[in-house]
């Protein structure tokens, strides 16, 4: 049995783990995962402070009509651009970006002052356009035959171009569909880098160097491959240039980033500040890490720092301590056009904070922001093919089990606690470092289907295990019986009546072990002389046996109302079962089986208890639990017969003695209980000794006065040796003095056990 349900388990977790890994590669469930799950952490996470070194100017409509220009920006003068330029080396700008094209010349004396003002700052990198053309093929017929797309990259007019320090193209899709990635190196052209990239080398030209000191060590190749210079900085042009053999490098060996993020870690902090170390983690990652990476936006658009274009270029007539509050030294720069919708072009894209402010990003803004990323060497990273494998196995293991080993409510009550606690962790995760864990495949694929499968499997065995039943009965009872059981089951008056009545439990030590070592006839004509020692003292006063499991027995003494006789009888059946026990032990030997016995009393339900298909002629009530847990008491105290106050009432013509108020397992309220210790004509001076001695160590110890109760006990340890209650309390004074209850505890013990 137990290994067809771990089949049935690793079957069902091969199934929904197998649901949650076609899920994740297939086109549809992929693009849902990105474009809602990716949205719901970004919504939740909401927008987020980008780095203060990141600044856009926005060529826009407003810096349009102020300078009163013509819409289109690459209509616009350039020796605008070198007013800008100049404006923002006064500001000390560590890189400025452009993001227009400057493929045709326009003027001589703009295009002559661009160039002197860009070779003045020395650090401009202007963009590239990529020129797709597609070439059919045509067979001998004439017919097309086949296509090929052409990808042709088209620079700055050579003026310009020459006056840069680098060049760089920075493609995005022409039509408006959501952005979540960049292109870092376009592969297509041969790892060039992109815009964003060429960008962040120059404005981390400081640390470049010890970058390539770094690489060097761990990778013998780059040396040699990228010549380095000899001097103490690497010039910005030698730097663009390195880009792509370094790509190509990293690319051939795999664990390269690897060894260099742990040859960066073994950096002692006075040989590397914190800024040098995150700006060469970050470019270590940059170069390890696949062609295109997933932007982490900061908010809707405008997030990035931003100030129009007009601003800077007429600083000197507008005040330049207003723009100058809004621009920091040293900053990196993007020149480029916003608000996409005040001319016609297709500038505009779409992201996950789209919806919440309905407007699109533009392209400049969107490099911006992927250089923002760089910088601070964020983004968001998907969890890895590995990775994302071990999340849904062990996903599926979760689901499953919680179907499967749990009920219908319970199930869904689970299915979304851990629902919840997964997309609680994913989003934690993300929010603190940008990892993007799956969330539609494991809560909307994963757990219905888990859910689902467990309803089928809890079906399939309750419908056989109602079948078993039916076919068990048969063997007991005729077909026509069985039947008329089966279709009446439900109209079955079950039920009784309250009476109040006296249980007796009885359970045998050294059963266990006897039916391990015995064969199972011995075994049974053992216990039927066992039970005939039981069952006789019981029937001869007027008890009722109700239930026999393994060695316990369940008897009972019922009246309509309260009766000093059945609890007589119930206490004399005890002591006549002790009796009977004690010659059985004698007779068998080494098979001896020692009783305990529990006697509680009150009120009670009797009659046909059960539903479906199974019901008994049986006590429901609390003295059936409690009698129960008194005979189990006696493991604890040492005794053989323990009986609660109620049960010894006004029962004359037995000794007893209280051993204390307990709290038994499973209760909440404490019962008074005595041990019945023989029958009062055959009690001793001994037996007087120890009631009288152990009745006033109980009251010591009940009122806290732990070493006078230890005291008495232990006198009552010289009369008896082996009294149990003294024993158990003598341990109870050990513990409460070093630990003493707290509040009014009303010398009341807690047993939590059995």
């Amino acid at each position: 049995m137990f290994h067809r349900q771990s089949v049935v388990f690793v079957g069902l977790c091969i199934g929904v783990g197998l649901i949650g890994v076609l899920g994740g590669i297939l086109p549809l469930v992929s693009d849902a995962e990105e474009n809602w799950g990716l949205d719901l952490l970004y919504l939740l996470r909401g927008p987020v402070p980008p780095p203060t070194d990141v600044v856009l100017v926005a060529i826009d409509g407003e810096s349009a009509a102020a300078l009163n220009l013509p819409l289109d920006p690459h209509q616009w003068p350039r020796k605008l651009h070198s007013r800008l330029l100049a404006q923002l080396m006064r500001r000390q700008a560590a890189v400025v970006a452009f993001d227009l094209l400057f493929q045709a010349p326009q003027n001589v004396a703009d295009d002559q002052a661009l160039a002197v003002a860009m070779r003045g700052a020395g650090n401009v990198v202007l963009a590239q356009a990529i020129d797709r053309q597609i070439l059919p093929f045509t067979d001998p017929d004439g017919g097309q035959a086949a296509r090929m797309t052409m990808e042709r990259i088209v620079s700055a007019i050579p003026l310009l171009a020459d006056a840069a320090i680098g060049q760089a193209p920075f493609p995005l899709p022409k039509i408006p569909i959501k952005l979540n990635q960049f292109w870092c190196f376009h592969g297509a052209s041969g790892n060039l880098p992109t815009l964003p990239v060429v960008a962040f080398h120059v404005y981390v030209n400081e640390v470049f160097l010890d970058f390539i000191h770094l690489m060097a060590e761990v990778d013998g190749h780059l040396k040699a491959a990228l010549a380095m210079p000899a001097g103490e900085a690497v010039d910005l042009s030698t730097m663009v240039r390195m880009i792509r053999p370094l790509r190509d490098r990293f690319q051939e060996d795999a664990d390269l980033a690897s060894k260099a993020l742990e040859r960066l870690a073994g950096y002692r902090s006075d040989d590397v500040s914190p800024r040098t170390r995150r700006l060469m983690r970050s470019l270590i990652d940059l170069y390890g890490s696949g062609n295109s990476r997933y932007l982490n936006f900061y908010g809707p658009p405008g997030a990035i720092r931003t100030l129009s274009y007009h601003r800077l270029v007429n600083s000197h007539e507008r005040g330049a301590d207003l723009v100058d509050s809004a621009f920091p030294e040293g900053a990196a720069v993007l020149v480029g056009q916003t608000d996409s919708n005040w001319i016609k072009t297709h500038d505009g894209f779409y992201t996950a904070f789209s919806g919440a402010s309905g407007n699109d990003i533009s392209g400049v803004e969107i490099a911006a922001t992927a250089l923002a990323n760089l910088l601070e060497g964020k983004g968001v990273y998907p969890l890895g093919l590995a990775a994302r494998l071990i999340v849904l196995t062990g996903w599926s293991i979760l689901a499953v089990a919680v179907s499967l080993y749990t009920g219908t409510v319970s199930s869904v009550i689970g299915l979304v606690l851990l629902s919840g606690v997964y997309f609680c962790a994913a989003f934690s995760r993300f929010q603190a470092v940008g990892v993007w864990y799956p969330l539609l495949v494991p809560i909307l694929l994963q757990t219905p289907a888990a859910f689902v499968a467990g309803l089928m499997v809890k079906y399939r065995k309750a419908s056989t295990e109602r079948r078993n039943i039916r076919q068990a009965l048969g063997y007991y009872l005729p077909d026509d019986v069985v039947d008329q059981l089966s279709a009446n089951l439900k109209s079955l008056n079950l039920g009784g009546q309250v009476f109040y009545g006296v249980c007796l439990f009885t359970d045998a030590q050294n059963y266990t072990t006897l039916s391990e070592r015995m064969d199972l006839d011995s075994l049974t004509d053992l216990m039927n002389s066992y039970y005939e020692a039981i069952f006789g003292p019981i029937k001869a006063n007027g008890g009722l046996v109700l239930q026999v499991v393994g060695d316990s027995v369940m008897a009972l003494w019922t009246a309509s109302h309260v009766k000093e006789e059945i609890k007589q009888a119930a206490c004399m059946a005890a002591m006549q079962i002790c009796a009977a026990v004690a010659r059985f032990n004698r007779k068998v030997g080494a098979h001896a089986m020692p009783t305990r016995i529990g006697i509680h009393a009150g009120d009670m339900l009797l009659g046909n208890i059960g539903a479906m298909d199974h019901f008994e002629y049986r006590p429901v009530g609390d003295i059936v639990n409690t009698a129960s847990r008194l005979e189990g008491l006696n493991k604890f105290l040492g005794t053989q017969v323990l009986v609660s106050r109620d049960a010894i009432g006004q029962v004359n013509g037995f000794m007893d003695r209280p051993v204390g108020g307990f709290v038994l397992k499973g209760k909440s309220r404490a019962v008074q209980v005595h041990e019945l210790l023989a029958l009062e004509s055959s009690a001793g001076d001994e037996i007087t000794a120890v009631h009288r001695l152990f009745a006033s160590g109980l009251v010591a110890f009940q009122e806290g006065r732990w070493d006078d109760a230890n005291h008495l006990f232990h006198q009552v340890l010289r009369i008896e040796p082996t009294d149990g209650p003294s024993l158990f309390y003598i341990e109870q004074c050990r513990h409460h003095k070093h630990a003493p209850p707290a509040g009014n505890w009303g010398g009341v013990v807690r047993v939590d056990r059995k």
